[in-house]
C-alpha cells in the first residue's frame, strides 16, 4: 500500500516508549502458559518467517491438530485426555499442565463437562525464528494466531457453542513441533503494544493494526459506523444482531488484530472482539451472572485505504 496513504495519523501520535505489557489470566479449561517471544510486531511476510518456507504449512497443520487435542475432553476418559494434552505441549505450557493437573482432573470429574467438535476455523502464521529456549528446544520456534470453535456440554444444560481466540507459540523439539505457550485472548488475556520495539519508527503493518484495533473497538462499543462501506454495514448489523449486542456495549474491545494478507489495494485482518456481554444463568437454586459466549467474536475484516484513514468493506466470521 502507498506509504503516503498509510502514514497517517498514527505516525504523528506515536511515542518511542517501547514497553510491551502482557497480562496472562488463568482460565478454566487449560492452564495458559507464559507466552513466547512477542510476534504481534512482525508482519506475516516472508521476512518474518525466518525458517524455510516449507515449514510454514507443517507448523500450521501441527498447531491445528494440537489445538483440537487441547480443546477436547470426555470426563469419562479424563486421564487419557490430560495425557494427550501433555503430549501436545512442551516447555512452560507442559509444566503448567502438570502443575495444575490434579485440580483440572477434579474439576472435570466434578462438573462432568464435555468438550467436543473442536475445529480450527482460521490459522494465521505470524513469524518464525531459528533457535529456541528450554531443554527441549532444537532449532526453531514460531508464533501463530488461531480461532477454535467447539461445543461445551454439562449435565442438565443445553450444549453451548464456544469460541477461543489464541496466540500460539510453537517450539521445535526432538519429537517435532509442540505448543510451548498458549494465550486465550477472548478468555480474558490482554496484549498491549506501545511500540514495535527499538528506537526506530513503527512499521506500516504495526500502524495498520493499531488503526484497525481503534476502529474495531469503536464498532464494538456501537460507535464509528461511518467507516463501514459496501456490504460491511449489513454485515455489522447481522453479526451484532446475532450476538444480541446492546446498542452501545460500553466496555466492548478489539483485543487483538493480525494481518492475514495485504496488497496495494486492500488488506484482510483477523480481529478478536470481546463485547463484554453478560447473561443470567440459573445454576441449581442459584442465579448467577456469567460472561456471555455470544459476545466473543472472531472476524475476518477487509479494509481499504481512504485518504489518511481506512474504510471497512466486509466483515465475516473467521
Amino acid at each position: 500500500m502507498n506509504g503516503a496513504v498509510m502514514g497517517w495519523k498514527s505516525m504523528r501520535e506515536w511515542s518511542k516508549a517501547s514497553t510491551v505489557a502482557v497480562v496472562l489470566v488463568t482460565c478454566g479449561t487449560i492452564a495458559w502458559g507464559a507466552f513466547g517471544p512477542d510476534g504481534t510486531t512482525s508482519p506475516p511476510a516472508e521476512s518474518a518467517w525466518q525458517l524455510p518456507a516449507s515449514t510454514r504449512p507443517v507448523v500450521a497443520a501441527t498447531a491445528t491438530r494440537q489445538l483440537v487435542t487441547l480443546n477436547t475432553m470426555d470426563p469419562a476418559h479424563v486421564d487419557q485426555h490430560l495425557d494427550a494434552w501433555e503430549q501436545a505441549t512442551t516447555a512452560t505450557e507442559r509444566e503448567l499442565l502438570r502443575k495444575h493437573r490434579a485440580a483440572m482432573r477434579a474439576q472435570y470429574l466434578r462438573e462432568r463437562e464435555t468438550l467436543s467438535a473442536a475445529r480450527v476455523s482460521t490459522m494465521v502464521p505470524i513469524s518464525a525464528h531459528a533457535g529456541g529456549h528450554g531443554p527441549d528446544a532444537v532449532n526453531g520456534s514460531a508464533d501463530l494466531m488461531a480461532v477454535v470453535r467447539l461445543t461445551s456440554t454439562k449435565p442438565g444444560r443445553p450444549p453451548v457453542k464456544k469460541l477461543r481466540g489464541y496466540r500460539v507459540h510453537m517450539m521445535l523439539t526432538p519429537n517435532g513441533w509442540r505448543v510451548s505457550g498458549l494465550l486465550d485472548m477472548l478468555g480474558g488475556s490482554i496484549i498491549t503494544l506501545s511500540s514495535t520495539g527499538g528506537d526506530g519508527p513503527p512499521s506500516r503493518e504495526y500502524l495498520m493494526r493499531k488503526d484497525a484495533r481503534e476502529m474495531m473497538t469503536a464498532l464494538a462499543r456501537g460507535e464509528g459506523r461511518d467507516v463501514l462501506t459496501d456490504s460491511a454495514a449489513d454485515d455489522y448489523d447481522r453479526i451484532w444482531g446475532r450476538a444480541g449486542a446492546p446498542q452501545r456495549p460500553a466496555k466492548g474491545e478489539a483485543v487483538a488484530v493480525e494481518i492475514i494478507r495485504q496488497d496495494d489495494d486492500s488488506a484482510e485482518l483477523l480481529v478478536f472482539l470481546n463485547l463484554r456481554m453478560t447473561e443470567t444463568v440459573l445454576l441449581g437454586d442459584m442465579t448467577t451472572i456469567l460472561t456471555s459466549e455470544r459476545g466473543k467474536l472472531a472476524l475476518r475484516v477487509t479494509i481499504v485505504p481512504d485518504g489518511s484513514g481506512w474504510q471497512i468493506t466486509r466483515l465475516r466470521d473467521a
